[in-house]
C-alpha cells in the first residue's frame, strides 16, 4: 500500500556549457551543445541552447562551467552557476 503523504524528489538537473557573455553583473549567458542523432538518417548533430544564468561566483567569457536547474530568479533565469571547470588563460 503506497503511502500518498510521501514527496517526489525532483532530480536537480546539471548542465555543462561555455560562458559566451559576462557583461552584466550578477547574470552570465552560457551555451550548452548537445549531440543529437537523427532518426531517419543516423547522422549526428549539434544542437545548441542559451541559457541566461545567476552566479554569485567570477564567471569570464569563454570559461566552462556547470550550472544547474534552481528556482526562477526573474522572467529568464532559473538556473544557477555551480562552479567553473575550466579557467580562462589570462596573459
Amino acid at each position: 500500500m503506497p503511502q500518498s503523504n510521501m514527496k517526489k524528489i525532483k532530480k536537480i538537473r546539471k548542465l555543462t556549457g561555455l560562458a559566451l557573455r559576462d557583461a552584466k553583473e550578477k547574470t552570465v549567458s552560457i551555451e550548452v551543445m548537445n549531440v543529437k542523432i537523427h532518426p531517419l538518417y543516423q547522422r549526428r548533430y549539434l544542437k545548441t541552447k542559451k541559457y541566461l544564468v545567476q552566479t554569485e561566483i567570477e564567471v569570464k567569457k569563454g570559461q566552462k562551467v556547470i550550472i544547474q536547474e534552481s528556482r526562477p530568479v526573474s522572467r529568464k533565469k532559473s538556473w544557477q552557476v555551480v562552479k567553473v571547470i575550466e579557467k580562462k588563460d589570462e596573459k
